[in-house]
């Protein structure tokens, strides 16, 4: 990439990265790049920095940009790179949205959460969670699926869990009182959660119930990632495989995981960050399978019998294999 652009985050499709990110005097950029030779493809200038990846769908490249300190959008751009649409939020956007039956859902830190055509960004339904006093704050992307759009919310009187009706966001339940800042996930019929202190926690998807909760060593910890049964989460020493019905350790390694990042499931390994490595292992039984000295500076990225990551400022660098 160009001296003077900063990589906010990268996506991939097909045999393309798609990069946003911003450049000095506070603008953005959203480039293509081939995924096969890291060659630039095409280069779009936009007026906003782009400060999180791209959400991708068949027709879409969703960016979340910052107008200024208080109010945030989102872009939609087709494959050509021509704008499609924008929706001005007040209160900036924390994290991407995600994109579930053409349908874009996000919120931002005020507590305005929305529902948006992915087609045309028409509003399908729009809410604020919190008070005129306290605000909501929407901490991390909603996890979707048909049967809510699950929300952590943070920084006010009504902070807690959300599930909220996809077709009109009408309040499903909600767990009151813990602060999640991180990313929930989903699986099976439990939504898994990460509390900034010490514990992870599984909930029933339709009433909010708590099935189990396991207490990790440190309190720092990370978003929680499954695949096949399994719960990968990390605290700040230690990399964990939980089972995925009732939380019991399956597996644990120490590797000084960088909590701030989710443990990126790839195949049958997993990737997490430390300080500064990447650290590769096995899903099923935490065997460490290598490493290397290259810390990344935006979220790990699997695609197909690969993974791209940043092990420089304004770098990308494309692997081949899950396994060295």
């Amino acid at each position: 990439m160009e001296a003077n652009a900063e990589i906010s985050g990268v996506a991939v499709i097909d045999n393309r990265i798609i990069a946003g990110g911003r450049r000095e005097m506070e603008r953005g950029f959203l480039s293509q790049i081939s995924l096969g030779d890291g060659e630039i493809l095409s280069s779009v200038e936009l007026s906003t920095p782009v400060i999180a990846p791209p959400v991708l769908s068949e027709n879409s490249v969703i960016t979340t940009c910052r107008i200024d300190g208080q109010t945030g959008n989102l872009r939609s751009f087709d494959y050509e790179e021509t704008e499609r649409w924008s929706h001005r939020v007040a209160g900036t956007l924390p994290a991407p949205p995600a994109i579930h039956q053409s349908v874009v859902y996000g919120g931002s830190r005020k507590g305005e959460i929305f529902a948006l055509e992915e087609s045309d960004g028409d509003v399908r339904w729009e809410r604020t969670l919190g008070d005129e006093q306290t605000e909501g704050a929407v901490s991390a992307p909603p996890t979707v699926d048909e049967t809510g759009v699950y929300i952590p919310l943070s920084s006010s009187a009504a902070q807690g869990i959300y599930s909220l009706s996809p077709t009109d966001g009408t309040t499903k339940w909600k767990i009151e009182g813990p602060r999640i800042l991180s990313i929930l996930a989903r699986t099976d019929d439990v939504l898994l959660v990460s509390y900034p202190s010490y514990d992870v926690a599984a909930f029933d998807i339709r009433t909010g119930e708590r099935r189990w909760s396991t207490s990790l060593a440190e309190k720092e910890v990370s978003p929680p990632a499954v695949s096949d049964g399994i719960i990968v989460v990390a605290d700040e020493t230690t990399l964990y495989g939980l089972e995925a019905e009732t939380g019991e350790e399956r597996w644990s390694i120490t590797c000084d995981p960088d909590t701030a990042y989710q443990p990126v499931i790839a195949g049958p390994t997993v990737l997490i960050q430390s300080e500064n490595s990447l650290i590769c292992c096995s899903v099923e039984d935490g065997e460490q399978l290598w490493t290397s000295d290259h810390s990344s500076g935006i979220p790990i990225v699997p695609f197909e019998n690969g993974l791209l990551f940043s092990p420089a400022p304004n770098t990308l660098a494309a692997y081949s294999s899950y396994q060295e």
